[in-house]
């Protein structure tokens, strides 16, 4: 079904494209839902995206807003680059682009929106207080990441008689460890990866391997794991250091926590602003287009 947006008409094949264009967006939000359920919801999203861009387009066409033909231009050429060069019309998804002359009138409309959204959105800058009443009351936003300092000592495999000679080797060397060996020197003599003495230096979650990963984090400080299996080989991993998360200093902060607070505010201010529009305007479904 097409949609009639005040004297504007958006066919139904423009809104089913752009559906098409946004099913993966939406699917990476629904995972596990049935098939038709997120098509269901890519086609709501694509409703609601081109009845905005709608009523934005006839706003800022009622303001007559003056374009320069070279910004036009230049906004051509950059979406050109950034789609594929020379074919890029050809490949696009963009459910209203099928020659240049779209391409023409799309960059039109959108220098147009910026103008428009540059009206209607704008506001004061959040002052340093605000920024640090956000800080303090969401510190949890602020935190670096838990890290940890390890070495670790490898013996490689690749086939499965490997595997379990290898597992054999890093048993041994582990008893020698036990029996008070310095870790270090059990590297260099025994390790398939001695490079920086098998200190692998400090890091956070996701680093490395998942099965190596959920080791090392589950370590105490100066405790040695029992082997860990991945697909390199069979390790030995000796954690020297975890560090907590720490709080970010606010100084450090300050400029984009203000940007993030002005840039949420001015789209409160502009979503407030199209709500206004779409209670003026004439929705209405339309069969037959």
């Amino acid at each position: 079904m097409s949609i009639k947006v005040n004297d504007q008409i958006i066919p139904s094949w423009a809104i089913e494209r752009q559906a098409h264009s946004l099913y993966e967006q939406v699917a990476r939000g629904m995972e596990g839902k049935p098939e038709d359920v997120i098509r269901l919801a890519a086609l709501d999203l694509a409703k609601e995206r081109m009845i905005d861009q709608a009523l934005m387009a006839q706003e800022s066409k009622r303001r007559r807003y003056e374009i320069d033909v070279e910004d036009v231009n230049q906004g051509m050429k950059s979406w050109m680059r950034e789609n594929g060069g020379k074919k890029a019309i050809e490949k696009t998804k963009h459910p209203m682009i099928k020659n240049r002359d779209d391409l023409r009138r799309e960059i039109l409309e959108q220098l147009r929106y910026n103008r428009l959204l540059e009206e209607e959105s704008s506001c004061e800058l959040p002052t340093e207080k605000d920024a640090l009443d956000y800080y303090e009351k969401r510190p949890d936003l602020f935190e670096g990441e838990e890290m940890v300092t390890a070495s670790h000592l490898l013996k490689k495999a690749l086939t499965e008689e490997d595997f379990e000679s290898a597992l054999n080797e890093i048993e041994s060397i582990r008893k020698k460890l036990e029996q008070g060996e310095d870790f270090k020197e059990c590297v260099k003599k025994h390790s398939d990866d001695s490079v920086n003495d098998g200190n692998l230096g400090t890091f956070g979650k996701g680093r490395m391997v998942p099965e190596f990963d959920k080791v090392v984090f589950a370590l105490k400080p100066n405790e040695l794991s029992l082997p860990v299996k991945t697909q390199f080989g069979w390790h030995l991993i000796f954690l020297h250091e975890k560090h907590d998360r720490q709080l970010t200093p606010f100084e450090e902060l300050k400029e984009k926590i203000i940007e993030y607070l002005h840039e949420r505010k001015k789209d409160k201010i502009f979503d407030a602003f199209l709500d206004d529009l779409k209670d003026k305007a004439v929705i209405e479904g339309v069969t037959g287009i």
